[in-house]
């Protein structure tokens, strides 16, 4: 069984989201970097042949997109606003009751990345966690995982705003990202990874 068929049978969502050309361009640009950077050796894996994967699905729950929590986990830096509003604007279901943190469902087993980004099912099947060793173990050149959201966008389109579960962690982590447009390329201004004790 194909993943997108996997995942739609079990999708709580009537009907997933697509994410589009800017979406892939925007976590393109995001994975790229995450791969090469030294604070994301998450797995312990050297750079040279490595890969990072992408989780072919959006998180369900949209608890680590509120305010507060986005706040605490970014540091000193800050967010533009029309950005972090329509990133939960684009992953909250539009028939979410009240306090129940349901999340729109996307999946971007539609998009083409380039070398090093893969795209992958990584829902443990005994109990829907992303679990140290056995994400080692089938991914031995992976430097970590990445469980993104859909990114946010400011009005003028010129910057976005991406939050994404990262692994494997004992405690979990988040990482938050602020891109910037560049002419035709989206280039990283910033991110930073927040660790869970």
């Amino acid at each position: 069984m194909c993943i997108l068929c996997a995942f739609a049978q079990s999708a709580r969502a009537a009907t997933p989201l697509i994410p589009d050309q800017r979406d892939g361009q925007v976590l393109e640009a995001l994975l790229s970097h995450l791969l090469t950077d030294p604070e994301f050796d998450l797995a312990r894996v050297h750079t040279n042949g490595a890969v990072i994967v992408l989780h072919a699905r959006t998180p369900q729950k949209t608890g680590f997109l509120t305010p507060d929590q986005m706040r605490s986990d970014i540091g000193g830096h800050t967010l533009p606003s029309d950005a972090e509003r329509d990133l939960r604007r684009r992953n909250s279901r539009p028939d979410m009751k009240p306090d129940t943190y349901e999340a729109a469902t996307a999946f971007f087993t539609n998009l083409t990345f380039g070398a090093g980004i893969v795209v992958a099912d990584l829902t443990d099947k005994k109990g829907g966690r992303l679990f140290y060793r056995s994400f080692e173990d089938a991914n031995p050149k992976a430097r970590g995982w990445v469980e993104a959201y859909l990114p946010g966008y400011s009005k003028d389109g010129v910057r976005a705003v991406v939050r994404a579960g990262v692994g494997p962690s004992a405690h979990g982590a988040m990482v938050t990202a602020l891109l910037e447009k560049s002419g035709d390329k989206w280039v990283v201004k910033w991110h930073h990874i927040a660790r869970y004790a």
